[in-house]
């Protein structure tokens, strides 16, 4: 039955992807139009994967609750450094909760992920192994949509995105941005071509994969090279992805995921259809990162150090 199932979404995946070519050739995207990824790196592309077996909303809790969503309380509090911030339109939770509980900031429309609120430059840690697959750095000094808009002064704006590298999680697509800066840009902030434009918007250098909220890109753009992106590079659990941005006054990054499914997504126009937005904070489990902890499968690590949090 399972052989029945993959041939029949390959099957799938080749009659979306022709469609895909024509609904691109009359102009129908929801990414601005893409140009051939240069030969910055080899990203494989994205595979099906088997039915979920690791611990989630979905499936059921841990074997041993032990430490699983221990900082909780303390994200959800309003006196630690890091905290849990808005998390995404139930709109776009198309798997799962769709409720993201406390806090309960509305979300702007299209927002598909869960903010962490933590200080400036603070490490931001892989959940779970992964290998980075895309980039796009859109930092900018400042954002200001429109003369009476509010100007948000700075606006850091990286992106980078990764996919599983985790038997528990095949397929899983993770997006981090509103990043300051990244060691898997080896050239971030040391050239015009890979650093901060004036104003957010517009063209700037981006490569590889990269996910938005119906679709996902991959290309290479504005001299990505110019950054000396490690793309393909496997980051371990527990090691340095990034470090936290800022937009305003408002320190945090925002974390999306994407999970597989033998349900089809019916907001997906372009891309595998069978990768669905998550609500990350009741999503998934999680636990404190440390080198000697076991982790079950499907548990997370917090995105960062809870030695941080002063409150703990």
């Amino acid at each position: 039955m399972q052989n029945v199932i993959v041939v029949a979404k390959l099957l799938l995946l080749t009659v979306l992807s022709a469609v895909s070519l024509v609904v691109v050739a009359c102009g129908g995207s929801d990414a601005p139009a893409s140009t051939p990824v240069s030969a910055v790196a080899s990203i494989p592309s994205p595979t099906s994967a088997p039915a979920m077996i690791a611990a989630s909303a979905l499936t059921g809790p841990p074997t041993d609750m032990t430490g699983i969503n221990a900082m909780h309380e303390v994200l959800e509090s309003e006196n630690a450094d890091i905290l849990f911030g808005t998390q995404a339109d139930p709109l776009t939770v198309t798997l799962g909760p769709t409720n993201g509980g406390f806090p309960d900031y509305p979300a702007y429309d299209g927002k598909n992920s869960l903010n962490f609120k933590m200080p400036l430059r603070t490490p931001v840690i892989a959940p779970l192994d992964v290998m980075f697959i895309g980039f796009k750095n859109r930092s900018a000094t400042y954002r200001q949509d429109t003369s009476d808009a509010p100007r948000m002064e700075p606006f850091d704006d990286l992106e980078l995105c990764f996919e599983s590298a985790a038997a528990d999680w095949p397929g899983m697509v993770m997006c981090v941005y509103h990043l300051h800066t990244t060691p898997l840009l080896q050239a971030h902030l040391q050239n015009d071509d890979c650093g901060i434009q004036e104003k957010w918007g517009g063209e700037v250098a981006e490569a590889g994969r990269v996910y938005y909220l119906k679709n996902s890109s991959e290309r290479s753009n504005r001299n990505p090279e110019s950054c000396d992106p490690l793309l393909g590079q496997t980051v371990k659990r527990g090691e340095v992805l990034g470090y936290s941005g800022q937009v305003g006054t408002n320190a945090h990054s925002g974390f999306r995921f994407k999970v597989q499914s033998e349900d089809m997504n019916p907001l997906t126009n372009d891309g595998d259809p069978f990768l669905h937005w998550v609500q990350p904070k009741p999503f998934f489990y999680w636990q404190c990162f440390d080198p000697d902890t076991k982790f079950l499968p499907g548990v997370l690590a917090y995105p960062f150090d809870c030695g941080l949090i002063e409150d703990l």
